[in-house]
Order: structure tokens, then C-alpha cells, then sequence
């Protein structure tokens, strides 16, 4: 049988006919254990078919046939070509006005104006796809909220608490059920004084979303900023139906009853908190000194050692040494 069970069935027999003593002091036995459970090719192409084309026109231009007036022109590029002699006698049989209109070849603006219309799909075929891309998702009021929140604590981080808390409201103005927003802008304006706004926000919060234990306890803690230890234990006993099990829930309020001197209550609170943190040395810590109150002397050394053994910050560690002590003499 570990130290700590002894400890606590100790506790038990102690207790057991005390009726001061609530009987949720039993539940200390097996709480406390010593283990530790725990995301462009159609340009070169066309240019290409616009010298082909070119060349294809240019040919048919000279092998353009000669008006009916004067079949015998068919052959006039061979002569003019090969002998020049011949000129003089076809312009015989021929008008001499429709000479330069036969020999004439088209203009080389002509086969490029042929080709350019093929080219201007081009662009259409790069452009079609622009509309369906360049629309944007439309972002719906949570999302905002989140982007107005991430913005504030990039803001608090370089000091412009000012800012942030702006930031802040307007992404509960978009969005009144975005948490982290509301817990944010409630522990800047605790750190900035404004303990009254504080509070009011948290309220409106738990109006809104009743199951959130972190709203009772920040606002058991703006509370306590302002000295109203009563209303801070209020506070976290009208959390008490949703909280079930928490340990981080437990174990606050026992400590706010325990500040009250309420001993028999803090320790119900501690061991309902050990249950889910068996190794947490701060309620260890917290329960030898609710135990030692009650005079459990025993019960409470085995807690400060339990404590020390787990680790605790250099000043509670020499407190609890210190206690430790006082019980051992």
C-alpha cells in the first residue's frame, strides 16, 4: 500500500465520525497517485502559317489567268521572262492599258491580311478561363471574424493594444459567437484597466453561450482584480451544473473557497479536481494546505511531499519545504 493511500485512509478514520466533516473527504482515497497518467506557341504558329500563306498567294498572283478579252496573255510571265520581243507583239493583240494589270503582282500586305484573322482567337483562348479564376469565395461572417482576430493579436504582439481591442470588436460585430475574440479582447482590457468593460463582455458571453467554462472563470478572475472575492465564488458555483469533471474548474474554485477560509469545501474541490490531474502538483500543494487548516496534519505532509517530488516553481517549492518542516517538528 503506497504512502499516499495509507495518507488518505488515515484521513478516513479521522473523519469518519466527525459530522463537521463533509463526507466527500472519503473520495481523497486512490485521488492522489504516485504514477503518472497522462494543410505562346499560337503566336510562332501563326506567324509560320502567315509566310505560308503569303508565299501560296503570291504564287497563285502569277498564275493568274488572263481575262477572256485576251486568252493569249496565259503565256505572257514565260515571255516576259525569257524574251522581251515578244512584249511588242502580244501589245498588238492585246490593250496596251491591261498590260500592268496582268504582270502586276499583289501587294504584300494582302496574304498577312488573310492570315491575321486566324490569330485573333488567340487571346479569346487565354482570356476565357480569367472569369471563372478571378472569382473570389466569399467569406462568411465567422471567417472574417477570424481574419479580424488574427490581425488583433498580431497587433497586441507589437503593444498597439489600442488597435487590437478594435480589431477585436469588430469581429464580435461580425460574428458574436467567435470565443477566442470575446476571451482576447476581456484580458486586454483587464491588462488595460477597464475592469467594469471586462466583466460586461464576459457576461454577454455566457448569455450567449452558457456551457463555456471559460467565461466563468475569467470572470471569476476579473472579480478578483477588482477585490470581490464573494462574487468571484458565485461566479463559479453557478458554473458548477455545466462543469462536470474539469479539473482546471475544480481546482480554481478550490482555491477561491479555500481564500474564504471555506476548507471543507476547497478540499471537496481539490480531490474532484486530482481525480482527472492526478499528477498536478499545484492542487497537491493547494490540498496540504486546506488539510493542515483542518488540523490532518498527516494527510497534509503526505500532500506537500507528493508536491515536492512532482516539481513546482522555485517559490511554491519553498513553501511547500517550509510547510513540510512545520509538520514534522
Amino acid at each position: 500500500m503506497s504512502l499516499v493511500n495509507q495518507m488518505l485512509k488515515d484521513i478516513d478514520k479521522r473523519h469518519a465520525a466527525s459530522s463537521a466533516t463533509p463526507a466527500s473527504h472519503k473520495d481523497l482515497q486512490g485521488v492522489i497517485r504516485s504514477a503518472f497518467p497522462w494543410h505562346t506557341l499560337l503566336l510562332g504558329g501563326g506567324l509560320v502559317a502567315a509566310l505560308v500563306m503569303a508565299g501560296v498567294v503570291v504564287f497563285k498572283g502569277k498564275r493568274e489567268p488572263v481575262p477572256v478579252s485576251a486568252p493569249v496573255a496565259v503565256q505572257l510571265p514565260i515571255v516576259v521572262a525569257s524574251a522581251p520581243v515578244q512584249v511588242a507583239s502580244l501589245a498588238a493583240v492585246s490593250k496596251p492599258a491591261e498590260q500592268p494589270k496582268l504582270v502586276e503582282p499583289p501587294k504584300p500586305e494582302e496574304p498577312i491580311k488573310a492570315v491575321v484573322p486566324a490569330l485573333k482567337p488567340t487571346p479569346t483562348l487565354i482570356e476565357k478561363p480569367a472569369p471563372s479564376g478571378s472569382v473570389s469565395r466569399v467569406l462568411t461572417a465567422e471567417q472574417r471574424a477570424e481574419n479580424l482576430y488574427l490581425d488583433a493579436v498580431e497587433r497586441i504582439r507589437q503593444g498597439q493594444n489600442s488597435d487590437a481591442q478594435g480589431a477585436l470588436r469588430r469581429a464580435l460585430s461580425e460574428y458574436p459567437l467567435h470565443h477566442a475574440s470575446r476571451q482576447l479582447l476581456a484580458r486586454s482590457l483587464l491588462e488595460t484597466g477597464q475592469v467594469d468593460s471586462a466583466k460586461t463582455m464576459l457576461r454577454d458571453g455566457l448569455t450567449l453561450a452558457p456551457q463555456r467554462l471559460d467565461f466563468y472563470m475569467a470572470l471569476a478572475q476579473a472579480s478578483l482584480v477588482g477585490n470581490d472575492l464573494e462574487a468571484a465564488i458565485k461566479t463559479m458555483e453557478s458554473g458548477l451544473p455545466v462543469a462536470s469533471d474539469n479539473a482546471e474548474f475544480h481546482a480554481l474554485l478550490a482555491n477561491l473557497l479555500q481564500r474564504n477560509s471555506r476548507h471543507d469545501e476547497a478540499i471537496q474541490h481539490f480531490v474532484t479536481s486530482l481525480r482527472k490531474q492526478p499528477d498536478s502538483a499545484n492542487v497537491l500543494l493547494g490540498l496540504g494546505i486546506s488539510l493542515q487548516e483542518k488540523k490532518d496534519k498527516a494527510s497534509a505532509a503526505e500532500a506537500y511531499q507528493r508536491a515536492i517530488e512532482l516539481g513546482l516553481s522555485p517559490s511554491l517549492m519553498q513553501f511547500a519545504q517550509d510547510r513540510l518542516r512545520q509538520l514534522n517538528r
